[in-house]
């Protein structure tokens, strides 16, 4: 590595990684003390754990230019912690409790200028917390309530009437899954937060069409809308010049809505500046409907359709004349959708980056009589083809030749692969950092004599598949640079396949062996010949000993039997969301 690059330069490249994984900044740092220096400097971002409270003084002295906090996995006393960080005199723009067990005391805390607060899913979230927030934070822009952790619900309208009177500066809130809320509390915001850009209200029941119509006419600044439940009650049916006032609306959710062609038809003449659009499980509308709608708006470039089980593939055809800028599409869980609408998409598409197709029936089509693209060399990096229960290895092949150059590929419980297909996907799509072929039962083994690498796989997700350790040992030939393996239920896996992985893979953080077959013994050998391992998921009924614990702890790793944030990388198909993928493309 040349360390002779101006200051700058190497600060600039450690803020790219920092952006893509806080995380890969930990093996720049050990290089030189010019890059620890650099890599200190730039840390925005810091997630604060049981494992990493006893050392948080320490951290927050070392990161003096953090920007966001987040909570996870924390069972100690969040008021305390959150007094330490307060006392730490870092500039903090967002703090993130979500999913904490309580709500924590802002009042003591001198956090006042903090612009961003996450606290979706907070246990016995209520009223009088709603009230401390506009109290706290006077200067917040972004705020999440979402889907408090209490039953019923503790959350009314005198609470987020008396949160937007505080917060006249707010541009984006997500005041979905609090369900007693009614009109009283749409209208207070869009009254008293004239700024207001982004509103997500899904799953809040009391809310009608009127108060909707008055939030998009009274918005003048409103550009994000996301709400579901649309026309399921004769009370939610828009009138047809609600949107005719929301002029700068550029992204709109109306997915789990049961939509008559004639509302598309008013959101078409209503010529919004619409770039995203998502109408994901939606039932009601034709293809008249959607084809009225994308023919008005031929600048999307994100498009969600996932669930439209009338579309066909002359349907796809049609609709893709309509696609000339689009960069995200969804036509998952449309049954009669094939292969033929997976090739005429990324052909007349250019600029996509991202494909979702999931249960589909892509494989279905004749290919003896489906002809060849002419130069077809799509710029997609994103594609997910999970459970597609027809597709072949001849589909992969063809996908890999017309798609060399995706990062991520999902082909999930797709029975009909085998070692042919993956091998062809190696072979062609050199740029591969994140592939998942979890359950894909056609998958016996992956060969032992290969004539590639694979430099830049990072993520390799092969849960429940028959995979052993002569697959393993290949993998760790030609696959070095992976970050995360996920091998849960490879049953003919054991303590051989992964001692050499473990050994080639020098960068591999994270590893999940449940209901593989490796010793007991191994996990201390582990650590001393792989130092970057950070996280090890063990083999069923295994129980490490408070010693075994502390000693991976002093070596920077920790056993857990919890497999949720394994393959944590933002790319990964598990788990993913629209608006993740919408950022990575973008």
């Amino acid at each position: 590595m040349d360390i002779h690059l101006p200051e700058e330069c190497w600060e600039l490249i450690c803020k790219a990684m920092e952006e893509d994984d806080y995380r890969f900044l930990e093996s720049v740092s050990v290089v030189s003390t010019l890059l620890l220096s650099i890599t200190n400097r730039v840390r925005s971002t810091f997630v604060i754990t049981d494992r990493t409270l006893p050392s948080l003084d320490r951290h927050l002295l070392r990161f003096r230019n953090l920007k966001r906090i987040k909570f996870f996995d924390f069972n100690h006393d969040l008021n305390s912690t959150l007094l330490q960080v307060s006392r730490s005199g870092l500039d903090l723009e967002s703090v993130d409790v979500s999913q904490m067990r309580c709500f924590p005391d802002f009042e003591s805390k001198s956090m006042t200028m903090m612009k961003e607060l996450k606290c979706s899913g907070v246990g016995g979230f209520q009223d009088s917390n709603l009230v401390s927030i506009g109290a706290s934070f006077p200067f917040l822009e972004k705020l999440d309530i979402s889907y408090p952790n209490s039953i019923p619900s503790k959350v009314s309208d005198s609470g987020v009437i008396s949160l937007s009177s505080n917060l006249k500066g707010l541009l984006k809130i997500n005041i979905s899954g609090n369900s007693f809320i009614t009109d009283k509390s749409l209208i207070a915001l869009s009254r008293n937060c004239l700024l207001l850009r982004e509103i997500i209200f899904r799953d809040c029941d009391f809310i009608s069409s009127e108060s909707i119509k008055f939030l998009l006419h009274n918005s003048k600044n409103l550009e994000s809308l996301a709400i579901n439940g649309i026309g399921l009650r004769p009370r939610e049916s828009l009138p047809s010049d609600a949107f005719r006032f929301a002029r700068r609306l550029i992204d709109l959710d109306l997915s789990d809505s049961f939509l008559f062609d004639e509302l598309l038809c008013f959101v078409a003449d209503a010529k919004l500046p619409l770039k995203k659009l998502l109408l994901s499980n939606c039932q009601g509308f034709t293809f008249d409907g959607v084809c009225y709608l994308l023919s008005k708006y031929q600048t999307l470039l994100h498009l969600n359709l996932n669930g439209a089980n009338f579309l066909s593939d002359d349907m796809i055809m049609k609709l893709a004349l309509f696609f000339p800028r689009l960069t995200f599409v969804n036509i998952s869980f449309c049954s009669k959708l094939t292969g033929l609408s997976f090739f005429t998409v990324i052909e007349r598409c250019v600029s996509l980056r991202c494909m979702i197709m999931e249960g589909t029936n892509f494989g279905l089509e004749d290919y003896d009589d489906d002809k060849e693209l002419d130069d077809v060399k799509s710029r997609i990096k994103f594609l997910y083809l999970s459970r597609n229960h027809n597709l072949r290895d001849e589909c992969l092949e063809k996908i890999s030749r017309y798609c060399p150059f995706i990062e991520s590929l999902d082909v999930a419980q797709c029975p009909g692969i085998t070692r042919d297909g993956i091998l062809h996907v190696w072979r062609n799509c050199g740029d591969l950092r994140s592939l998942d072929i979890s359950r894909c039962t056609g998958i016996r083994s992956l060969g032992v004599v290969v004539d590639f690498e694979l430099p830049k796989l990072e993520s390799l997700r092969a849960c429940g598949t028959w995979i052993d350790d002569q697959a393993l040992d290949m993998i760790s030939k030609r696959c070095r640079g992976l970050l995360h393996l996920d091998l849960q239920g490879c049953l003919n896996v054991s303590s051989k396949g992964v001692r050499e992985v473990v050994q080639r893979c020098i960068r591999l953080r994270e590893i999940n062996l449940k209901y593989c077959e490796a010793d007991d013994g191994i996990f201390t050998w582990m650590v001393f010949a792989n130092p970057s391992l950070r996280k090890i998921v063990p083999p069923c009924g295994f129980s490490p000993t408070e010693k075994l614990q502390n000693f991976l702890l002093r070596h920077g790793c920790v056993i857990s039997h919890d497999s949720s944030e394994l393959l944590s990388l933002e790319y990964r198909a598990n788990g993913r969301d629209d608006d993740t993928l919408t950022r990575l493309i973008i």
